[in-house]
């Protein structure tokens, strides 16, 4: 049987969004983006135990404080053998950069357009270096972009490789 996945409402209030009391088991997500879901619950459960979030499921169980009951009983279950589900390292890896791309674009682009504008910065430039966009073209026709257009288009670019089915054929 699954995790109950709760889902916000039309209406409802922010802070009762995604509330996690417990963290269910890997092996009880049904889903076929169980990896994506599983970070997603790591990180609404406590966003700034990183190390947690960025360990291979199963990897920090030794080092883990003590919980509340249901937590000991599902790490119990766990280390039994039930309910446990072997995570590959490198599908773990492509959904932590999947999900660091989606949760850092927002933040990231936000501040920047604030201060990074196409008159400020007319030219993506790191001391005497020129970037060149190759999302204005290919084989050497590549042109010049504004900074922010730059950061945007490269962000974009890497965004639609994590979630190519030509490059990730098992995603």
């Amino acid at each position: 049987m699954g995790a109950t996945v709760q889902r916000p409402l039309r209406g409802s209030r922010i802070s009762t969004f995604y509330p996690v009391k417990t963290l269910p088991p890997i092996s009880s997500l049904d889903s076929a983006f169980q990896l994506q879901e599983y970070i997603s619950l790591l990180i609404r459960s406590d966003p700034h135990d990183v190390e947690h979030i960025v360990s291979l499921p199963g990897k920090l169980a030794s080092k883990e404080k003590e919980g509340t009951p249901a937590e000991e009983e599902a790490k119990s279950e766990e280390k039994e053998g039930k309910s446990e589900i072997t995570v590959d390292e490198a599908c773990w890896i492509y959904e932590q950069l999947r999900r660091l791309a989606q949760d850092l674009t927002h933040p990231l682009i936000t501040m920047l357009q604030q201060e990074c504008t196409r008159s400020s910065c007319p030219e993506m430039k790191a001391g005497e270096w020129m970037y060149l966009c190759v999302a204005h073209g290919n084989d050497g026709a590549m042109e010049q972009c504004c900074a922010i257009d730059y950061i945007l288009h490269t962000l974009d670019s890497a965004t639609a490789l994590l979630n190519s089915p030509r490059a990730f054929p098992s995603r």
